[in-house]
């Protein structure tokens, strides 16, 4: 087969390469790799090709001279790379429930959707991550949403996404301890939330620091709510109310009731519990007590 390839594809074609980023790399049947270079290959002749070759690895060789330095730091810890990084840093973490048979039309995908800077790492067939250079889109998170929902649609793998923090120091030891923390966080949030989709830091690190609190802690918390503790609705619109900003206008377009209709949910919370949930400090108790009920399920 190998040999026809090389007959059709002439130059084009390779079994190693000193620019591997400019070929397709696949692997027969036998184990046998070879890669035909992106310029020549047709989307039909790519299509074919994804067909009879579907398992492919990513493999260091094969990675760009800045995604080998990255994955030589994160991955292995040589912090003697020079990344030569100046500007601020983002890791968005992703897993896959399952390795995609197409591997090369994914990582497209998964390029395109950021801009030329960002780097992206596979640790293995199902765990990587995107590193951000530069430019950052702070309001990401309902954006990476549906890019999860439309990759996990076209190649039939649930997906998860962690947004990390930005990182302004560009000290190595900083890049690999956010990763290794980041990391540990992003699986801690998916073993606590398995139905979440799109995790920030902000939404991971209360529920791992209730998943490390005594039963004591759960507990008081727990009971601040239990005069409504059977009321699904109101707690539903409480926390909607909570995740608006206190913005009354604005949770109640997302519970599609009138405005008028959630203040009063809000009033009879607060007459019930006695916790003043329109306060800063009230909606952070309120908060954590919705969040330990959560966890506790």
């Amino acid at each position: 087969m190998n040999a026809e390839l090389a007959e059709l594809y002439g130059n084009d074609f390779a079994m190693t390469s000193d620019k591997p980023d400019q070929f397709y790399w696949y692997r027969t049947q036998d184990g046998e790799r070879f890669g035909i270079r992106k310029t020549r290959l047709t989307t039909r002749e790519k299509d074919l090709l994804n067909a009879l070759f579907p398992s492919i690895k990513l493999e260091h060789e094969w990675l760009n001279p800045l995604q080998k330095k990255w994955s030589s730091l994160l991955f292995h810890n040589n912090h003697d790379v020079d990344l030569k990084v100046k500007g601020p840093v983002r890791y968005i973490h992703f897993y896959l429930q399952e390795t995609p048979s197409d591997m090369i039309n994914f990582t497209e995908a998964m390029t395109g959707l950021f801009s030329e800077d960002a780097v992206l790492l596979f640790e293995n067939d199902k765990e990587g991550l995107l590193i951000q250079l530069e430019t950052f889109d702070e309001h990401i998170a309902d954006e990476l949403e549906q890019v999860a929902a439309a990759l996990t649609a076209d190649f039939f793998t649930g997906m998860s996404l962690f947004i990390g923090q930005t990182m302004y120091q560009t000290d190595q030891n900083d890049f690999t301890r956010t990763y290794s923390a980041e990391k540990k966080w992003f699986f801690a949030g998916l073993e606590l939330m398995p139905s979440q989709m799109v995790f920030t830091h902000q939404d991971v690190i209360p529920a791992i620091l209730f998943n490390e609190a005594s039963k004591d802690t759960i507990n008081y918390l727990i009971k601040l709510i239990e005069p409504v503790k059977e009321e699904d609705e109101l707690l539903k619109s409480i926390r909607v109310y909570l995740e608006s900003n206190l913005n009354i206008t604005l949770a109640a377009k997302q519970l599609y009731v009138h405005r008028n209709s959630l203040q009063y949910r809000v009033d009879k919370f607060i007459e019930k519990t006695g916790i003043d949930v329109k306060s800063f400090k009230g909606a952070v108790m309120v908060y954590l007590s919705l969040l330990a009920q959560e966890l506790r399920r």
